[in-house]
């Protein structure tokens, strides 16, 4: 009976226990959905979340090249322009002329307008010639001038059948360079050489292009004691 009793109120206390604690429960859930903070934030949707700003793209760089040096016109030198060259060159003291050891040789004396055969060191003929138009070395072509140094024969041509136009207005001369013409090998310069002529009275006058001439008679024997690779001397 004893045993009876103390079941009883075990299970009265266990049911006291449980429904203070459902009571206070559902009394502390019915406070706060009554008197709950409303001012808290509601949180936003996922959807409505809105993204960081971004930041704003940086202008693009432009890159300024330096405007090109300006030309200068074409009419304007870049440089002051050189001094012109005298036309007569500066005098210079010749070399003394250096006879062939032996054998036949010729010395053109352009100022005595005479032309001397050697052999070896022994004058054997002098002929009277004309020289070129202007005096001094010959310094480019078309100057008309007799070049002067130690020269050699290139080679003997007829010349019987050549002509010349002399711009005078009557044309092509026939004759101009007499029977031969004695090819000098002179380096830097072509077209040298000694000749006959058409105008005797040019011989001792200054009145050639370039080349040595003389009379035609003296040509004839003269083309015939000449060989190639002989030695001709020209001196002022």
């Amino acid at each position: 009976m004893y045993y009876g009793k103390r079941s009883l109120l075990a299970r009265v206390k266990i049911w006291g226990v449980l429904s203070v604690i459902i009571t206070g429960f559902f009394a502390g859930y019915w406070g706060y959905s009554i008197f709950g903070d409303k001012t808290l934030p509601v949180p936003e949707p996922a959807s409505q979340v809105q993204k960081p700003a971004e930041a704003p793209e940086r202008p693009a760089l432009t890159i300024i090249k330096p405007s090109p040096r300006p030309e200068p016109p074409a009419d304007i030198p870049l440089r002051p322009s050189p001094a012109p060259v005298p036309d007569q060159p500066s005098p210079q003291p010749e070399r003394p002329v250096k006879p062939a050891a032996d054998g036949l040789w010729l010395h053109v004396v352009k100022s005595e307008y005479k032309m001397y055969l050697y052999n070896g060191k022994r004058l054997e003929r002098t002929y009277d010639i004309a020289v070129g138009a202007n005096g001094g070395q010959k310094r480019k072509v078309g100057d008309s001038r007799t070049p002067t140094g130690s020269f050699t024969v290139q080679q003997v041509q007829s010349s019987a059948s050549w002509t010349y136009d002399f711009k005078d207005g009557n044309g092509p001369t026939p004759g101009a360079y007499g029977p031969w013409f004695i090819r000098l090998k002179t380096p830097g310069w072509s077209g040298i050489g000694i000749h006959g002529t058409h105008d005797p009275s040019s011989i001792g006058t200054m009145i050639t292009q370039g080349c040595v001439r003389m009379y035609n008679h003296e040509l004839q024997e003269l083309k015939t004691r000449v060989f190639k690779g002989m030695k001709v001397v020209i001196s002022e």
